[in-house]
């Protein structure tokens, strides 16, 4: 194929790409086959869009990690389909969903086990997933790049210590740059109990079970009933941050607490994210705006598992949720846009989110999930928060 164009045609130049921001660059890079492209610096994606637009450079396009790639931004939609030559689009790869794919191999030849680098052992935390009967966890901790390293947790390990979805693991694992991924070898702790006290004998409490919210707490300033599901609405970020901040402080000083303290949020500045860690009472789900699609959308499954999990150990839950309309959006753009939508959102987002905010119940006097959505007062009249929130929490 000549790398000749016709004078004609539109050409991408280094101008057009400096006139992108950040996200719509990587979108295009990822239209067009540019692999990984939220691993790259800007500098790296504009000279390997610009080689692959040319036609000098074979394209090698990989989805991301979930099989599912973010939803287009028209604007480069249009870009693709005016810049690109067809015949550069047609050379493509086929996509493939390595991670998970190579969690099944791995799970399916424990021979392969010797072949992961040995010299190589990565601490490692995360929160249990399972695909297909077999677990893993995306490496939550020191991520190179930002970039997931999924980890194969081997049937034994599961079985020896009696884990579940949504458990919070530290462990040693073992990395595999053949397969992008590794094996979880040796725990260390599981829900922050080290592993030689913990029970694997746990007893599991029914949580499909339901019961009349009656015990009286307090939230905002509000009283409420513990498996009650809410909402506030404050005029800005700052404003929700700092009530939501002063909430778990109040909550974490209660010497009795007997609630787990669980936030949900996305995009967030780091100074937010570091403060909550510092709270030993509080798991945190969040990420910030350096982070990419994937751990937006595994913060919020990881938090519903992890929820149900504690619950499953007797536990009660409080969680707060951050920006019920960031969520929203930012699940939007992780699935695929030719999947059905409603109300100008993506269903599984939609489902997501509700899922999400519907967790709060009663499951009996003494186990309880209570969820506390905030929004901002500019959304209250939101078509998704008038029919579908307001349907399932209460306004406080």
């Amino acid at each position: 194929m000549s790398n000749m164009r016709n004078s004609s045609e539109k050409v991408i130049s280094p101008e057009i790409l400096n006139t992108l921001g950040i996200y719509e660059l990587r979108e295009l890079a990822r239209s067009i086959g540019v692999s990984s492209p939220t691993t790259k610096k800007r500098e790296q994606l504009c000279t390997e869009i610009l080689d692959i637009s040319s036609g000098s450079v074979k394209v090698e396009a990989k989805q991301n990690k979930k099989g599912r790639p973010p939803k287009t931004i028209t604007k480069i939609t249009t870009m693709v389909k005016d810049y690109i030559p067809p015949e550069i689009l047609k050379l493509q790869k086929p996509i493939e969903r390595e991670s998970y794919s190579n969690i099944l191999m791995l799970a399916q030849n424990p021979s392969i086990y010797g072949q992961i680098n040995s010299n190589v052992n990565k601490q490692i935390f995360g929160y249990l997933d399972s695909i297909n009967g077999h677990f893993y966890l995306n490496n939550l901790k020191n991520n190179e790049l930002f970039k997931f390293i999924t980890f194969y947790v081997p049937d034994e390990i599961i079985s020896k210590y009696n884990l579940r979805e949504g458990d919070k693991v530290l462990a040693y694992g073992k990395i595999s740059d053949n397969y992008d991924c590794g094996i979880l070898e040796e725990v260390l702790k599981i829900n922050d109990v080290d592993v030689s006290n913990w029970n694997s004998k746990r007893k599991v409490y029914d949580i499909s079970a339901f019961d009349i919210p009656s015990v009286d707490t307090v939230v905002f300033g509000k009283n409420i009933k513990k498996g009650e599901r809410t909402i506030s609405y404050f005029q800005n970020d700052e404003d929700a941050i700092l009530a939501i901040v002063k909430e778990i402080e109040n909550l974490s000083r209660n010497n009795n607490l007997d609630e787990k303290l669980v936030f949900v949020g996305i995009e967030l500045a780091p100074e937010v994210i570091y403060y909550g860690r510092l709270n030993k009472n509080l798991e945190m789900f969040a990420t910030t705006y350096y982070n990419n699609l994937d751990e937006s959308y595994n913060a919020i499954i990881n938090a519903i598992n992890f929820c149900n999990s504690t619950l499953k150990d007797g536990k009660s839950v409080r969680m707060f949720i951050f920006d019920i309309m960031g969520l929203v959006t930012r699940l939007d753009q992780y699935f695929a846009s030719q999947m059905a939508s409603y109300m100008g959102h993506n269903i599984s987002g939609v489902q997501l989110v509700k899922k999400l905010v519907g967790m709060g119940k009663a499951i009996s006097k003494d186990l309880t999930i209570t969820t506390h959505s905030v929004a901002f007062e500019s959304q209250r009249n939101d078509e998704f928060i008038v029919n579908e929130i307001n349907k399932i929490a209460k306004t406080i």
